[in-house]
């Protein structure tokens, strides 16, 4: 199985940054979710649990391939917490930019997940208030506080 998540991340990896969002949408995206689909649950966990290890181009990817295609996870991972999970962990605000715009939607399921999964919210706050530091677009730095005061309510 180890040899197959390498593969992904392989395949994830010779994508290029400034591929086309229509490769990303109708070659990429679709090659993942037909991965995802052969796996049984438990490979789809344990793919998850790899991913969390993966670097940030890979978690984007990843993140948002689940977004964009509404992808239902088969096993313990749900879709919306490992696309807030995957938040937490970037570490690049380019790739958090293209993210957080979606992140609110996807918070806001955490009150359904199911098997006590427990978001990072700290890290996702720290990456937001990240963001914020970049982002100059009044707002969009206002969104980003939105999403803050409501983590923390």
């Amino acid at each position: 199985m180890k040899d197959e998540f390498l593969e992904i991340r392989t395949y994830i990896n010779n994508i290029s940054y400034y591929d086309s969002s229509e490769n990303r949408e109708y070659d990429h995206y679709p090659y993942l979710k037909g991965v995802l689909e052969n796996f049984t649950a438990k490979q789809q966990d344990d793919f998850i649990n790899a991913i969390f290890t993966w670097y940030d181009h890979e978690l984007y990817f990843v993140a948002d391939c689940l977004n964009f295609t509404d992808y239902i996870l088969k096993g313990r991972y749900e879709s919306s917490y490992v696309f807030c999970e995957c938040f937490a962990k970037i570490d690049n605000v380019k790739y958090l930019e293209y993210l957080y715009q979606d992140l609110e939607l996807h918070l806001m399921h955490r009150k359904f997940f199911k098997n006590d999964l427990s978001l990072s919210l700290q890290d996702i706050i720290n990456n937001l208030y990240l963001l914020i530091n970049y982002l100059r677009d009044e707002n969009s730095i206002d969104f980003c506080l939105k999403i803050i005061e409501n983590i923390d309510n």
